[in-house]
């Protein structure tokens, strides 16, 4: 039977967060639906043990060391070439200052203008040595899309000479979309000029949360009022604007969030990431001071099911397991695997992948070393298995939220039946108007688990035919 209220195995606390949300749901929230969705899963799928997707290296040891993957790569271009499109991802790991809440890696660097320059001319000298490898610089880009930290910290000057010295050796066209990471403090009208003069026409800000109470608490200086005239300002230059929002920060509520997502929405705001505050290393001690190392995950699941909702009822549509997007915003680098390019990753800790070989970069301190002359100083690399490759289309659409009739079909010839049938059981997944299957809001929360089920199988089953 579906799990519900009293059946064997029923995580109690669900249906506790459950009566708490019926309490503060605001009425744009579809409480029976999330009430259905909480209730239709069952003790496979825990709430407290949601995975996130991994990346290959994530997954097991390289296989070859910095200057091995960088040989292995040269060889590769060399004998097979290839004519698919490229995005370039490069990441500034910088910060003015470093946020409690912050999981990322990206560190404060304060006024040191000499090692941001320093670090620009590392980016320089590695976008030069890729740019040297045989048909990489004569490729397509769809886009170039700045990470970080908080890219804009570079300031004005080296962020143009970055951006310039990029164009020199990649002559993207003008359909490339170049994009940038950045906060709302970093968003001086100067900055917002040089951006749209540079050809930024994507902005992706970390807003996190717009209610002030909570915004110092986790360290974000501007007030939500500051947020939403500088969101005002980008988009006045006809830039796509989108922001990432997290559900688990301290003082947090329900109503806070929705009110939110509504409010960025009235903004004109063209995407959002939603994610569930994330505690590692580098934010574990702050995460202790509030209390939320030892957390549950059930009231944060049905917050992030309430703003998934929300997004849905406004037409927002997922383009990615937890990117809701409007219909400017096309989320181009982080769904370069749906069209098939490869990622060209510039930076610090930066992963990329050329055809079916994944390779990433060391930390800072590292990455300022090169290893030899003649190569960027990548920390090592790996190439999918055969199995891997096969499932590779089947995982990507398993990001992207859909999975169209004929991914149903190579999923049911790899794995079986049952696996979708225990997914709809639990209502992960359900059918949509484009054909085939797409992730639910809990789907999208489980994305991580969905992927290392079918990989499981696969293994299991012997992969597919």
């Amino acid at each position: 039977m579906t799990p519900g209220v009293g059946s064997p195995g029923r995580d109690t606390h669900v249906d506790a967060a459950l009566v708490v949300l019926a309490i503060d749901a605001p009425s744009s929230v579809d409480v029976a639906a999330i009430r259905r969705a909480a209730q239709a899963l069952s003790p496979a799928y825990d709430i407290n043990k949601w995975l996130l997707p991994l990346p290959l290296w994530a997954q097991r040891p390289y296989e070859d060391s910095g200057d091995r993957a960088w040989d292995t790569l040269s060889g590769d271009l060399a004998e097979r070439g290839s004519s698919r499109p490229l995005c370039i991802y490069l990441h500034v790991p910088f910060c003015d200052s470093k946020c409690g809440f912050c999981d990322s890696y990206s560190f404060k660097l304060g006024g040191h203008v000499e090692e941001k320059a320093a670090y620009v001319r590392r980016l320089c000298h590695e976008l030069a040595l890729w740019s040297e490898l045989p048909g990489v610089s004569e490729r397509a880009v769809s886009t170039v899309h700045f990470g970080g930290g908080t890219p804009a910290f570079l300031g004005e000057e080296l962020l143009t000479h970055l951006v310039e010295y990029c164009r020199g050796v990649f002559p993207a066209s003008a359909t490339a979309e170049w994009a940038i990471e950045t906060t709302a403090s970093s968003l001086t009208p100067s900055m917002i000029k040089t951006l749209d003069a540079l050809g930024f026409r994507r902005l992706h800000i970390g807003v996190q949360t717009l209610e002030d109470n909570v915004r110092q608490a986790i360290g974000r200086r501007g007030t939500a009022s500051h947020v939403l005239d500088r969101i005002d300002a980008t988009l006045a230059t006809g830039c796509v604007v989108t922001v990432d929002l997290l559900c688990g920060l301290p003082g947090q509520t329900l109503a806070g969030i929705i009110d939110g997502i509504e409010t960025l929405i009235r903004a004109g705001a063209d995407g959002f990431s939603l994610y569930e505050l994330l505690v590692y290393p580098q934010n574990r001690r702050w995460a202790e001071s509030y209390g939320l190392t030892e957390r549950r995950h059930h009231r944060n699941y049905l917050e992030f099911l309430a703003g998934a909702g929300v997004l849905e009822d406004r037409g927002y549509v997922k383009n990615l397991f937890n990117h809701w997007a409007g219909p400017r915003d096309a989320n181009i680098y982080f769904t370069f695997p749906t069209r098939g390019e490869d990622c060209l990753a510039i930076g610090a800790i930066a992963d990329g992948v050329f055809g079916d070989y994944h390779y990433r970069h060391p930390k800072y301190a590292a990455y300022r070393e090169v290893a030899r002359p003649g190569t960027p100083g990548l920390e090592g690399g790996l190439r999918r298995t055969a199995m891997e490759s096969r499932l590779q289309p089947l995982v990507t659409a398993l990001l992207s939220a859909h999975l169209d009739e004929s991914r149903v079909g190579d999923l049911v010839a790899s794995v079986g039946r049952s696996l979708i049938e225990k997914w709809q059981a639990n209502a992960l997944v359900e059918s949509d108007l484009r054909g085939g299957l797409c992730l639910t809001p809990s789907g999208a929360w489980f994305a991580g688990n969905m992927i290392a089920e079918v990989n499981g199988a696969a293994r299991r089953t012997g992969g597919p035919a």
